[in-house]
């Protein structure tokens, strides 16, 4: 393992709190939830904290916010209502293999699908996520990076129009998740994301399906052999303490 312990921010404990509220309350596939004032007043919190939570929640795919019309459920059988806190897995070679082999299958292709079909509105998203995760590697804001990275990718999953591989990838939101957070406490990888997105986000905005695809591949390759060296440093420490 190499996350290190953090105590959580008023956002992430209101994010945890609006997981139970919906699963305690009994609420249904496209429901929706109470204003941001409401939660608020009901959480004990300010609507800041609300609105940042919110927004984590609909990053990882559980709410879908409707402008101007309210924040609605949208999969509360997911494993993210049945695990509350989402777990760090990420601690062994082979699973880190599996889950970039399997961004890799997935997301190579979606990103040279999106350069083909995505929007304007969908590109400027893309782009606002992008300068978002910038100021929060400035802050030093794991949580925000890991927050605006996820979000940054399923923007790409979201502009091929295909809402079976979307589906398919919330299924997974809580092993990348967990992936992105950890990559996030690497110093050295933080320079790889952000040009990696830079040159993504360019060459859909150009609509060169070809580039985007190997924009993605390039981004992947870098933060696997990133993340893989300092797992593998992590365990050599670790057997070290221990012998």
């Amino acid at each position: 393992m190499f996350h290190p312990v953090k105590r959580q921010s008023v956002a992430e404990e209101t994010a945890e709190r609006i997981i139970r509220l919906i699963r305690n309350e009994g609420y249904e596939p496209g429901d929706k939830l109470p204003s941001e004032r409401q939660l608020g007043k009901d959480l004990k919190v300010g609507r800041t904290s609300v609105r940042e939570a919110i927004r984590r929640l609909e990053a990882i795919g559980l709410l879908e916010v409707r402008q101007g019309i309210g924040t609605f459920v949208k999969d509360p059988g997911s494993r993210i209502l049945q695990t509350t806190l989402i777990p760090h897995v990420v601690t062994d070679s082979d699973k880190l293999e599996e889950l970039f082999e399997t961004r890799e299958i997935i997301e190579i292709a979606a990103a040279s699908r999106a350069a083909q079909r995505a929007d304007k509105h969908q590109i400027m998203e893309m782009r606002r996520w992008v300068q978002l995760i910038e100021t929060y590697v400035a802050r030093g804001d794991t949580q925000g990076i890991t927050t605006a990275d996820v979000e940054f990718h399923r923007q790409i999953i979201k502009a091929t129009g295909n809402s079976t591989l979307l589906t398919l990838m919330d299924s997974l939101v809580d092993l990348l998740h967990d992936m992105r957070h950890d990559s996030s406490n690497i110093p050295e990888l933080l320079p790889d994301i952000i040009s990696g997105h830079r040159a993504i986000l360019t060459a859909i905005e150009e609509g060169d399906s070809t580039a985007a695809g190997e924009a993605m591949k390039d981004h992947l390759d870098r933060v696997a052999a990133r993340v893989k060296s300092f797992w593998h440093q992590q365990v050599k420490s670790t057997v070290g303490e221990t012998t």
